[in-house]
C-alpha cells in the first residue's frame, strides 16, 4: 500500500487542537533535513503558549486511514537554538537532549517510521531500484 504524506501550510492547517504527544524522532533529524523533506514549517515564530518554535501540521495516509500529525520543537531556548541543534547528534549525548516531537490522536509508529526511513533516503540519496 502506498504511503502519503500531506504538508499544510498556515492558510489551510487543519484544527490540531486535542491533539498530544505520540513519539520523537530519532536523533541526527534536524531542521534542515524536515525543511528539505517536508517544506518550509506550516507555523513559524514563538507560540502563544512560548513552548513551539516551529511546526508542520501534516496527513499521513497508511492503509487506507489519514491521520493528522505535527512534529514540533518543545520548550527551547529559542527558534535559532532549534534550527541549530534539535535532534543533532551532539543532544543524544545530553540528559535532555532536545529532538523533534510528533503529536496527533492516534498511534504515530507507522508514520514515524515511514518519515525516518524517507528521510534517511533523502539524507543519503539511496535509490530505489524497481524489480523490473
Amino acid at each position: 500500500m502506498k504511503n502519503l504524506i500531506t504538508v499544510y501550510d498556515k492558510y489551510d492547517s487543519p484544527d490540531t487542537s486535542g491533539s498530544s504527544l505520540k513519539s520523537k524522532l530519532a536523533y541526527g533529524i534536524t531542521y534542515n533535513d524536515l525543511v528539505e523533506y517536508l517544506g518550509n514549517p506550516t507555523l513559524s515564530g514563538r507560540s502563544l503558549d512560548d513552548k513551539v518554535n516551529f511546526e508542520w501540521v501534516v496527513d499521513f495516509e497508511y492503509e487506507g486511514y489519514i491521520n493528522t500529525f505535527t512534529i514540533y520543537d518543545w520548550k527551547t531556548e529559542s527558534a535559532e537554538w532549534s534550527i541549530l541543534n534539535t535532534g543533532g547528534m551532539e543532544e543524544a549525548k545530553s540528559v535532555f537532549g532536545s529532538r523533534w516531537h510528533v503529536g496527533g490522536k492516534e498511534f504515530a509508529g507507522e508514520f514515524v517510521e515511514y518519515l525516518e526511513t524517507e528521510i534517511d533516503r533523502v539524507k543519503n540519496k539511496v535509490e530505489i531500484k524497481l524489480p523490473f
